[in-house]
């Protein structure tokens, strides 16, 4: 596999997995046109940087009081969420990796997701839930099940699960920072049981660099979210993934 083609994916990766673009449907049709085969070990090999982008920003929030009640709780309820797209990603990861991967069904999740992106944003603009202490065991179960969705390339994880927390009444970066937390369980043990499968695929140093340019890129888009926190941005994104998924379409045609 050639060092540039991991660098442009690489790049790529850090950009759109903490967006609500859906990096997946993004590797998978830059996979094609580099001619790379994306198997699922590789995927999570590249989720790995993005990974540890979300640990180091979100520290204060992961990490402060740590042996704390509270943040237990907030750990237990993030374990929960995972389950539902950690179980069906065990069970279906064949069809999902022969079946689903389809041109067609990566568009019409981009397109169908995006709308449902600009529709959620314009009709819920009140929220009860401001920070992530308080979101409730409930919202906790209700947000996993959305996150399994995600298991359909196209749809993006922090997408579904943010406009779900939108929907339960949780601010609107909260549900987007409780998004990314729920990722980390299934992607961290994830990396872990394919990594075996993924040294064969990246040299020793191709894996450093990966590593290196997805965490930069992802820290760096975590910052731009960060300070843009209370615009349009579920919009802006939303007609993004409208847009590509009709080319999408059109070159499947």
């Amino acid at each position: 596999m050639e060092t540039l083609k991991l660098v442009i994916m690489s790049i790529v990766q850090g950009i759109t997995e903490l967006l609500p673009i859906s990096s997946s449907a993004h590797l998978l049709l830059l996979g094609r046109l580099l001619d790379i085969s994306m198997s699922s070990s590789l995927l999570i090999f590249f989720h790995l940087g993005t990974t540890l982008a979300i640990l180091i920003f979100f520290s204060k929030e992961i990490f402060h009081n740590f042996f704390s009640k509270e943040k237990w709780s907030l750990f237990f309820k993030i374990a929960i969420s995972s389950i539902p797209a950690g179980v069906l990603g065990i069970l279906f990861d064949s069809i999902i990796s022969e079946k689903l991967r389809a041109s067609w069904i990566t568009a019409v999740s981009l397109i169908v997701w995006g709308m449902v992106m600009i529709f959620t944003e314009k009709k819920y603009t009140h929220s009860q839930v401001k920070d992530l202490s308080g979101i409730t065991w409930k919202q906790s179960i209700i947000i996993g099940f959305a996150q399994a969705i995600a298991l359909i390339p196209g749809t993006s994880r922090s997408g579904i699960c943010t406009i779900a927390g939108i929907f339960l009444g949780i601010d609107k970066y909260t549900a987007l920072k409780y998004s990314l937390m729920v990722g980390l369980p299934v992607m961290l043990g994830g990396a872990v049981l394919d990594f075996s499968d993924s040294k064969p695929i990246l040299g020793s140093m191709d894996s450093i660099l990966v590593l290196a340019i997805t965490f930069t890129i992802g820290y760096l888009c975590l910052r731009i979210i960060d300070r843009n926190s209370k615009k349009n941005w579920l919009t802006v994104f939303g007609i993004y993934r409208i847009l590509l998924g009709v080319v999408i379409l059109l070159f499947a045609l």
